[in-house]
């Protein structure tokens, strides 16, 4: 699978050169079953056919269409592409050129042929508090997951460290010392010094934890910012976050032995804690409203045209766009809540908050979303929090 990262995003900020620009959103599903490859491709079909037609209708004649149309179609054929999908996918098409990027949250079909590339469900899916890292501390079997709302899924599997005796080669290195302890003398302290059988444990286990921290951060953990839930005994978590290297540790463990734990049970101890995330940074960015509505310094803004033109002139620090929607519709066991894009209804104020979106990154800004929480609220979809 394939998210898009912030330079990705970037890249697609720009205008395609005379070309149209062509964005496609469909639900997948993550199992390949064959009925949900064949109704996944008949979406991919559908929105063929839909580009097509607006092709037609603003004057582009069949060759013209074909220079769009060709990768697209190839995609659709593509046998392998549709075997590995996560909640959702966004595809990207102008003249002889196609880019894909997978969506960690489930979002609603949609097509659209513009002047621009619709880029809020790729802000939205990139968010930290929609994805996550999962570790099982052990001295047995240590597994590094990453988790969304559309399951969980085990990483570099044989490049973590195996059991504390095999990584250390603890069986060789005791069969040398009783070879070479003197008779009559104690091999724990002549192998271990005063400290004995004990404290050469408690080093060992230090030295094992050292060893999945390097290998996580060498590995998947490099150069990520999600958050890592971590998972294990009392002993094994306060031991390891002594020596633990990654900077974006989640406050909240799940405690317990999980050696023998499957994808769906680590799924359904994991992401109650990343929903608990979710509204916490509702309320934080509430809160962070309140106080420029009420407290002075920065200001808070609501009106879009007021957005739009504080975007435009670089004067907003924080643009909050409510796309995301709570569903209830889980396909996995226990996971009752989760959460889905719905793009705007209406093209203009889908073109609005996408224009004032580019104007924020190219600016400086940051750009989040929040859950929509207010249907009575449609026209309300932004809010801003100014320099």
């Amino acid at each position: 699978m394939q998210y898009a990262s912030m330079a990705d995003i970037r890249q697609l900020i720009e205008n395609p050169t005379n070309s149209k620009a062509i964005s496609i959103f469909i639900p997948t599903h993550r199992v390949s079953l064959p009925n949900n490859v064949k109704a996944d491709r008949v979406l991919l079909k559908n929105a063929i056919s839909e580009v097509s037609t607006t092709l037609e209708k603003e004057g582009l004649n069949e060759s013209e269409q074909k220079e769009y149309l060709s990768e697209l179609h190839k995609l659709h054929q593509d046998a392998e592409f549709w075997k590995h999908r996560s909640n959702g996918v966004a595809i990207y098409a102008s003249r002889g050129k196609i880019m894909h990027y997978d969506l960690s949250i489930e979002i609603e079909y949609s097509v659209h042929v513009n002047e621009n590339y619709i880029l809020l469900p790729l802000l939205a899916s990139r968010q930290d508090t929609y994805q996550y890292y999962a570790l099982d501390i052990n001295l047995e079997t240590p597994r590094l997951f990453k988790g969304s709302q559309s399951g969980i899924e085990q990483l570099m599997k044989g490049d973590m460290p195996e059991g504390l005796e095999k990584a250390l080669r603890i069986d060789e290195y005791q069969s040398h010392q009783q070879h070479s302890t003197s008779s009559g003398g104690s091999r724990d302290a002549h192998a271990h010094g005063h400290g004995g059988a004990k404290d050469n444990k408690s080093k060992d286990i230090e030295k094992y934890y050292r060893l999945i921290d390097e290998a996580a951060m060498k590995g998947a953990l490099k150069e990520s910012t999600l958050p890592l839930i971590l998972m294990g005994t009392n002993g094994a978590l306060g031991e390891y976050v002594k020596i633990n290297s990654y900077q974006n540790l989640e406050d909240v463990q799940v405690h317990g032995n999980h050696e023998q734990a499957n994808t769906d049970e680590i799924a359904e101890k994991t992401w109650p804690i990343m929903i608990d995330r979710i509204e916490k940074q509702e309320k934080e960015f509430e809160a962070a409203m309140d106080k420029a509505e009420h407290h002075g310094g920065k200001k808070l803004l609501v009106d879009d045209d007021q957005i739009n033109n504080a975007a435009k002139q670089g004067m907003i620090a924080t643009l909050a766009i409510s796309i995301v929607h709570k569903t209830y519709d889980s396909v996995i066991k226990k996971m009752e809540k989760r959460f889905k894009i719905a793009l705007p209804s209406s093209n203009r104020q889908l073109m609005s908050i996408e224009s004032t979106a580019r104007e924020v990154m190219k600016t400086g800004g940051d750009i989040t979303t929040l859950l929509f929480n207010n249907p009575a609220n449609n026209a309300q979809l932004a809010k801003a929090i100014g320099r």
